[in-house]
């Protein structure tokens, strides 16, 4: 379906390897028009991975071990 979808957009490009490599082979402005998307969207995201390990899973994870510690002292 996202094939579908995005063949009039960027030519079904989703995989940003592939849409590099036909960007720089044919070297026209349309395909660079669009390929900021894949930029932008993978240090996006990178970022709110990062943020979500670090201070929702690994919190979670501190949390369960606290309790973990103390009720091996009782």
């Amino acid at each position: 379906m996202v094939h579908l979808a995005t063949i009039p957009i960027s030519g079904t490009g989703i995989n940003p390897a592939r849409s590099i490599g036909a960007a720089v082979i044919f070297n026209l402005s349309k395909p660079w028009d669009d390929h900021w998307i894949f930029w932008v969207g993978s240090f996006v995201g990178a970022a709110i991975a990062a943020f979500y390990h670090q201070f929702v899973l690994r919190a979670s994870g501190s949390k369960s071990l606290e309790s973990f510690r103390s009720a091996a002292n009782v």
